[in-house]
């Protein structure tokens, strides 16, 4: 409780005069003569009593209307929120991520949010200090200004296409108001409570309040793409027909959805799928240079992830060069390759990949030359190869002791070798954490410490037990791959198994394409153009000029990116929204506050929003019912003053005989 006017409090005094004249007024007697004394005398003693009760009344009366009055002029409240507060450092949060994109009732949740938003603003005070952060797009500076400010911010908000992490807008917000010297610091959240946006490890605690405005999706089951590829991961060839996979999510179990496939604005093929599933389209053939479109499903409520945009670029067969005793299996595929147009094998001089054997020609390898070593049978041969690792830079090493039976384990690689049978393998360590004197010619078979870690970094398939089978490493001067198991068919079944050509065929095109600029990014994420861009131009149109030594950060909605120098594209780039953004379930209050430590309250209702914010500054006055109470006890002073008037004009008679 507080008073906006406390000088006023000094009026109180009056009370005294109600006090002081109950304490000294005397009424004075007059004397009757009265045959009945003792009637008159019990009569007397009764009337005294109840001028005494009046009196206290009117005491009691008048002081409470005094103190109310003073109470009214001092301006009495009570703390709380809802009403006015002292100078606040405000951060305001909006989530305009891609779930926010949602239309219910013909209109977008984040216009809901971002009305809420207005909310806090018009309840700030022109002392007050407001940052408005936007937890979809994190890149884009918070200025600090005042309500007209705070306003624009809030009107300018777009959607992003983007994966909003809450727990880390709120802890940039309360870093933000952390730093100012005002006497109060409050964040207020406005999301949709997205359970993904969550998920991420809570940031360490503040003293900041942070109140949370959640207004959950109505409707959950969305459907969206996460993936499109072509050629299981490799670019197709130019002149070959090949397939896209459009990998669909959400919706309910027994759904099927429309899908469609265009390529350069033209519809190329569409089928009917149920959700859950990789549908498979046939696509092209394409001429040799750059292709690009887009797959999409039936639209739902929430449209930006029903579109998942692609470009690359159709390839010619990748030169390839052999170094070393090639075994019987891998001369078989690669010549299968060969006859099929995927590869063209000659010289080491013009080759994109150099498939070495035991370790063959790496000190020949050019700048931007891949390297797929291969190890030979006979571990008398190793230390050899791991000298020849060790010159051309590769932080790995092969140990001389052979582990036999294993199995690949379960993966995310995108050719399944889980049937493929290992029966023998040399470790694959690194010597990056290993001491540095120690001679990588040793035939000891001693791992550096803690090899597993900096091992399985790289890994690409690991086997049951954990050791790493195909890693890759190197940037885009040298790349490179190393199987850990010889191709021979007593040391795997991979030879004589259908994944050999396309396991060749992956590593050969990875390594080959390994320092190529990406063709695809999550929104949100930033890629580099090429270092002659001078424009990038977004998929609304608008052109933005950027330094080509630069990443390009603004990539907050879908679509097709294209770097030009002058007026040449000089690529492509596809930015799609982020898997996680489909799943629309909201998190629980409780998960809200594990994310967000501090949160005081999470409201609902937009009604009631004014009234859980600026909870450390001044409630409503209550001066309405202050001003009622005294308009009533002045009106309960006046009867109790006449009642008593009225009865000390009356004589004892009178009081005594009837009238």
């Amino acid at each position: 409780m507080g008073f906006l006017t406390p000088l006023f409090l000094l009026a109180g005094l009056v009370v005294l005069v109600p006090i002081i004249l109950h304490l000294f007024y005397r009424q004075e007697s007059k004397t009757f003569t009265f045959p009945a004394i003792l009637y008159l005398l019990r009569t007397e003693r009764d009337h005294a009593r109840q001028i005494r009760t009046q009196q206290l009344l009117l005491l009691l009366v008048r002081a409470a209307i005094v103190v109310l009055l003073v109470l009214l002029g001092a301006r009495l409240h009570f703390p709380g929120p809802g009403g006015s507060h002292d100078p606040t450092a405000l951060a305001l949060v909006l989530d305009n991520s891609l779930s926010t994109t949602i239309i219910e009732d013909g209109r977008r949740r984040l216009d809901t949010l971002k009305a809420v938003a207005r909310q806090s603003v018009a309840g700030a005070s022109h002392e007050d200090v407001i940052w408005v952060l936007r937890a979809g797009t994190p890149w884009e500076p918070a200025v600090p200004g005042g309500i007209a400010q705070a306003m624009a911010a809030i009107d300018a908000t777009d959607p992003g296409h983007t994966h909003g992490n809450l727990g880390s807008a709120v802890a940039r917000a309360s870093a933000l108001v952390g730093q100012s010297e005002l006497p109060n610091r409050e964040v207020h959240v406005f999301t949709d409570v997205q359970a993904t946006a969550f998920a991420e490890p809570p940031a360490p605690a503040d003293d900041i309040p942070v109140v949370v405005f959640g207004a959950p999706a109505g409707d959950r089951d969305n459907r969206g793409i996460t993936d499109i590829s072509f050629g299981d991961g490799l670019p197709p060839l130019a002149g070959r027909r090949t397939e896209a996979a459009v990998s669909i999510a959400g919706g309910q179990p027994g759904d099927t959805v429309g899908v469609r496939l265009y390529v350069g604005g033209q519809l190329r093929a569409a089928a009917n799928a149920p959700v859950g599933t990789t549908v498979r389209l046939p696509a092209g053939p394409f001429p040799a240079g750059g292709v690009e479109g887009y797959a999409e499903i039936d639209p739902d409520p929430l449209t930006a992830d029903d579109r998942r945009y692609f470009s690359f670029s159709v390839r010619d067969p990748t030169p390839v060069a052999v170094l070393g005793p090639a075994p019987f299996f891998l001369s078989e595929a690669l010549a299968v390759l060969e006859e099929s147009g995927r590869i063209s094998i000659g010289g080491a001089a013009r080759a994109a990949t150099l498939i070495t054997v035991g370790g063959e020609g790496l000190d020949r390898r050019g700048l931007a030359q891949s390297a797929f070593v291969i190890p030979h049978g006979d571990p008398a041969r190793l230390p050899a190869l791991n000298r020849r690792l060790a010159g051309a830079g590769i932080p790995y090493r092969y140990g001389s002791g052979v582990v036999e039976g294993a199995r690949v384990a379960a993966g995310e690689f995108g050719i399944d070798l889980t049937e493929v049978e290992i029966r023998r393998y040399f470790p694959v360590v690194s010597t990056a954490v290993g001491n540095p004197d120690e001679d990588p010619d040793a035939d000891n078979g001693r791992a550096p410490p803690n090899p597993a870690a900096s091992s399985r970094a790289g890994a690409l398939v690991t086997l049951a037990n954990g050791d790493p089978w195909l890693l890759a490493g190197g940037g885009a001067a040298d790349p490179y791959i190393l199987l850990a198991s010889p191709l021979d068919e007593q040391a795997t079944s991979l030879p004589v198994s259908a994944a050999m050509i396309p396991l060749l065929e992956w590593a050969i095109e990875h390594g080959a394409r390994a320092g190529a600029a990406p063709r695809e990014v999550i929104a949100g994420a930033n890629f580099r153009p090429p270092p002659t861009t001078t424009t990038v131009h977004t998929p609304d149109g608008s052109a933005h000029a950027v330094d080509g030594d630069q990443p390009f950060l603004a990539t907050a909605t879908s679509g097709l990116y294209r770097a030009f120098a002058d007026d040449s594209v000089l690529q492509t780039v596809s930015v799609n929204p982020p898997a996680a953004e489909i799943d629309l379930e909201p998190a629980s209050i409780s998960e809200v506050r594990r994310a967000i430590p501090g949160v005081s309250t999470v409201v609902d209702d937009a009604g009631a929003w004014s009234r859980h914010i600026f909870r450390s500054g001044r409630g409503p006055e209550p001066w309405r019912v202050l001003a009622l109470l005294v308009l009533a006890l002045l009106v309960a002073e006046t009867v109790v003053a006449a009642s008593r008037a009225l009865r000390a004009r009356r004589t004892p008679a009178d009081r005594i005989l009837p009238q």
